[in-house]
């Protein structure tokens, strides 16, 4: 693979391929990615399978394969000072403004979670929906069992295997205040 130092934006690239099975191109490489660079943007394709899995997005991946439209050579793609990456459908994008579908509403007081600790215990509960529980070492959780004997729980991060936002809920009556 030839590595690419600086990205071009000729006409080549903004010419529309047509289809996923552009010819010469490696069968694998269909998936069509378009990249932004601030203001400025790069077409083409790419195989998903060799970008980083859900499960671990921050995996070591500094550079994209992408093969540009109309070419046939795979390159690296830098990441260095990519805005995104987005998987399109087609390479004629949709204009639009800002979007902004739920400005008009209220923010939810409480996200429910499901924590698994690294010790296999499963506990769900509800948390401020606020940014504590991704920034903080800690966070406090309510838990929704209304038979069990915890009323709170301080939640250590270093201790979780896991967790998961489950859905939105308005805070109980019972809910802590935060301090």
């Amino acid at each position: 693979m030839m590595p690419l130092t600086e990205v071009e934006t000729t006409n080549t690239m903004q010419k529309e391929a047509g289809s996923t099975n552009t010819p010469g191109l490696n069968g694998d490489m269909r998936d069509m990615v378009v990249i932004q660079f601030g203001g400025r943007i790069v077409k083409g394709f790419t195989n998903r399978s060799l970008w980083p899995t859900e499960s671990d997005p921050g995996a070591a991946f500094t550079s994209a394969p992408l093969v540009f439209q109309g070419e046939s050579t795979i390159r690296e793609i830098p990441l260095d000072g990519v805005k995104a990456a987005f998987f399109v459908k087609t390479f004629e994008g949709k204009s639009h403004d800002d979007l902004r579908f739920h400005d008009h509403l209220a923010p939810v007081d409480c996200l429910w979670v499901r924590v698994t600790f690294e010790d296999g215990e499963i506990i769900e509960g509800l948390i401020r929906n606020n940014s504590n529980y991704v920034l903080q070492q800690a966070f406090f959780m309510s838990p929704i069992d209304p038979e069990g004997n915890n009323s709170l729980v301080y939640v250590l991060k270093a201790k979780l295997k896991n967790i998961e936002v489950l859905g939105l809920r308005a805070a109980p009556r019972s809910f802590p205040n935060p301090a």
